[in-house]
């Protein structure tokens, strides 16, 4: 079972991209999920800064393009 961190990623990502929760896991990157571009990124990531309350630089950002980078980011 997945944490509650990554249960939260996969729920901002399938809202952003409009993909159903379903089909996104621990494993889901921008390289494997078309809806996932450059535009749906910084959503999410402006989504995760809201969300975690926590600040990410832009110099990360390009960085956070996986749910297990940006759960490892965030536990940092």
């Amino acid at each position: 079972m997945a944490d509650r961190q990554i249960i939260k990623i996969i729920e901002i990502i399938s809202k952003v991209t409009k993909i159903n929760p379903k089909l996104i896991d621990e494993k889901s990157s921008m390289n494997n999920l078309s809806k996932w571009d450059s535009l749906a990124h910084l959503q999410i990531i402006e989504e995760i800064e809201k969300q975690f309350k926590k600040k990410i630089s832009t110099s990360r950002m390009g960085d956070l393009n996986s749910i297990i980078r940006i759960s490892k980011f965030l536990k940092s």
